[in-house]
């Protein structure tokens, strides 16, 4: 008797725990030649920049990137077609880009089970190919849920002229496991003392059709009076808690900040950043907010800029930077530097030299996003002799690395003289003692290296000193300042230091290269 073959059962092989690692668009329209990069620390990523700079492209870009998961074949906008539709002005034959994400997959049939991956999925339209397709078709994309919440979902039944097809409705409460989470951050984010939330159900047709409803001092209401504000932070938070996108989602939102009131914006970002990482999802949302800032420690901050000539990147960037590059100068010279620290030096000579009335100094974020700022002014065609950019003086420290940094933001053989230009502007603090091998926070340490060298008769100086010299054995030097507040006591341990340093000759070879400009500037001045 010969016994029948048993079929083997192939395992199947699940992939989770995704997370965005770049965006790089070749050509997609008007962007070209722009990366995206992403923090795997940061849950949160927010795009800045001002209107028409390319911010909804990146987010309906990222929209597409995945497909949903299970047997489900499509939603709204998830296919590339949903936002960049051909028609007889664009029919985006060429465009291309392409998203690099981590994930860890699971083969049953293999050791180790669990694997870490990266990979990288290009996506593009071929004129003549079906009809132009976008491709990879949409069933080759991997799978992660993802949520798009657009500009489209402004609108309220208060202003559509067919709202009454919805005016028969059933309220019962909302069906949410986190309703109740739902509700105390809608009146956290707009204070009001919202008592319900309400789910309001059409059946018609043997369709059904739901809407949100709220109940505010005792009056319930739906959508047909919701105010547009209400409905959009409502749907935001709605996603924020849903099930479906927890646990490795992604939630995309465009223009987070529309409707909202300067205190409500803040509040909205301070519960994104709580929930995302309570429900481990990821989020991009695009802004004009300058005040994003604020949040930098939690939130990735990418500037993205529209020079007319082109769109520049401008990772960790303060969006103040960016007001300034499309603004009006209030003050005739300019003075960037990578963050508070060097923002508090250069105060500080700006004012002795009786300068306030005629530099402003801000910060930039990233030491790359100096070349970034003096490129985006010379392909917006504006002077940069009254600007200069400080890096900290532990990167990019010699003309070649300069001129390369210089190459990446403005190509070309006829943009030489204008590299050239650019690499006048671009100063440095003269660190002479560096933080050992493998430590971080130069800067930091050159100051209490510095600090700790120098002679004085003060007894509270001898006194800073002495904790300073307690602080030992640490890779991030970063942390110097908090340390030393902590030993002293004394909240103004900083300024302390480095006004007394100041006086010093060491001070005075350190901050040479800004002091020569100022000085030249006051010259200028008459």
């Amino acid at each position: 008797m010969v016994k029948a073959k048993v079929k083997k059962e192939k395992s199947k092989i699940s992939r989770f725990n995704y997370q965005l690692q770049k965006l790089h668009i070749s050509s997609l329209k008007g962007i070209k030649d722009f990366t995206l990069e992403f923090e795997t620390d940061k849950r949160v990523t927010a795009v800045v920049g001002i209107n028409g700079s390319g911010k909804s492209t990146l987010i309906h870009a990222l929209a597409c990137t995945f497909k949903p998961k299970g047997k489900q074949t499509s939603k709204d906008f998830n296919r590339l077609s949903h936002f960049f539709t051909p028609n007889k002005d664009a029919s985006w034959d060429g465009s291309e880009y392409s998203v690099e994400f981590n994930y860890q997959e699971l083969n049953p049939s293999k050791e180790p089970k669990i694997t870490n991956k990266t990979y990288t999925e290009k996506y593009y339209k071929k004129p003549g190919v079906k009809q132009g397709r976008w491709l990879p078709i949409y069933a080759r994309r991997h799978e992660r849920e993802s949520v798009y919440i657009g500009l489209h979902e402004l609108s309220t039944l208060s202003e559509d002229k067919n709202a009454g097809r919805y005016k028969e409705y059933e309220t019962e409460d909302l069906a949410h496991e986190s309703a109740d989470k739902i509700k105390s951050d809608m009146v956290y984010i707009l204070g009001r003392s919202y008592e319900k939330l309400s789910s309001c159900i059409i059946k018609k047709s043997g369709k059904i059709h739901t809407m949100f409803g709220l109940t505010h001092n005792g009056i319930t209401y739906s959508e047909h009076s919701m105010g547009a504000g209400e409905k959009r932070v409502l749907s935001m938070l709605y996603a924020l808690h849903s099930p479906l996108i927890s646990n490795g989602g992604l939630l995309l939102i465009d223009e987070a900040d529309v409707l909202l009131h300067g205190v409500a914006f803040k509040r909205l970002v301070e519960r994104i950043i709580q929930r995302s990482e309570e429900n481990k999802i990821e989020v991009v949302f695009s802004t004009h907010r300058e005040t994003i800032s604020e949040f930098s420690s939690d939130v990735n901050i990418f500037g993205i800029l529209n020079t007319g000539n082109g769109v520049i990147a401008m990772p960790h960037t303060n969006p103040q930077v960016m007001h300034q590059l499309t603004g009006t100068l209030s003050h005739p010279y300019q003075i960037c530097v990578e963050d508070a620290l060097a923002e508090e030096m250069i105060l500080n000579l700006v004012y002795r030299m009786h300068l306030q009335t005629h530099v402003r100094v801000s910060k930039f974020g990233a030491w790359s996003n100096a070349f970034a700022i003096l490129a985006g002014k010379k392909l917006m065609g504006q002077d940069i002799t009254n600007t200069i950019c400080v890096l900290d003086g532990d990167v990019c420290r010699d003309l070649e690395s300069r001129e390369s940094e210089c190459k990446r933001h403005l190509n070309g053989d006829d943009r030489a003289q204008d590299r050239s230009e650019i690499v006048n502007q671009i100063k440095e603090f003269k660190i002479s003692h560096f933080a050992p091998d493998g430590e971080k926070g130069s800067p930091e340490y050159n100051i209490k290296i510095l600090f700790e060298n120098s002679e004085s008769t003060d007894e509270r100086i001898k006194e800073l000193q002495m904790y300073s010299k307690s602080i030992q054995g640490y890779d991030d030097w970063h942390i110097y300042f908090e340390k030393m507040t902590e030993l002293s006591g004394q909240r103004q341990v900083r300024e302390k230091i480095l006004n007394f340093l100041e006086e010093t000759d060491e001070w005075a070879e350190y901050t040479e290269e800004i002091r020569n400009w100022l000085s030249d500037k006051y010259a200028e001045l008459g």
